[in-house]
């Protein structure tokens, strides 16, 4: 059985089911044996291959990974029924997603990176920063990537700065002045 791919525009997730999570995506293919390079975005790396069900954005059935070893910053792995170098390159920029249900319980510290995607960020006073499109660690802390006026900025998130994170009203409040994004 062949894993039949189609190609979405714009990366849009050909499965059905809502609450997805990505956890990574093949950024290549390895070998002459159909092994492929796979990026994980968890975050402990090897935790990617935990995972009972995972999905590739452009099939509704869970596909079976296997790890072969890792090579710097990304995984070499075997797909299920996967044989060839040509069948791996198909793979290539296809994103892996988990349903929500899959994750670990949190604490009341704790938060999904993308549960906060669109979440308006303000300060102690109310002024506005404006849309979270991304967080990143760099090594030095989480930050947060704002964008306000079509223009993107990074911002602190880190327990100094967090001051609430409010679901119901999907905004995150940092103790920050509005001018440290004007400097």
């Amino acid at each position: 059985m062949i894993l039949k791919l189609k190609r979405k525009k714009k990366n849009r997730i050909a499965l059905s089911k809502k609450n997805l999570i990505e956890i990574g995506s093949f950024v290549g293919a390895h070998g002459i044996k159909g092994e492929v390079k796979l990026k994980s975005f968890t975050e402990i790396p090897e935790n990617i291959f935990s995972f009972r069900e995972i999905f590739i954005e452009s099939s509704e059935n869970p596909v079976k990974l296997k790890l072969i070893r890792k090579l710097k910053q990304t995984f070499v792995c075997k797909i299920e029924n996967i044989e060839t170098r040509t069948d791996a390159e198909n793979f290539k920029g296809l994103k892996l997603f988990i349903t929500r249900k899959s994750l670990p319980k949190l604490t009341n510290e704790e938060f999904y990176h993308s549960d906060l995607l669109n979440f308006e960020v303000y300060n102690l006073n109310k002024e506005s920063f404006g849309k979270v499109i991304f967080l990143e660690d760099f090594g030095a802390g989480l930050l947060i990537e704002v964008k306000k006026n079509n223009k993107t900025f990074y911002l602190p998130m880190g327990k100094t700065f967090l001051k609430k994170i409010d679901y119901k009203n999907r905004q995150i409040i940092l103790e920050l002045d509005l001018d440290f994004i004007k400097n």
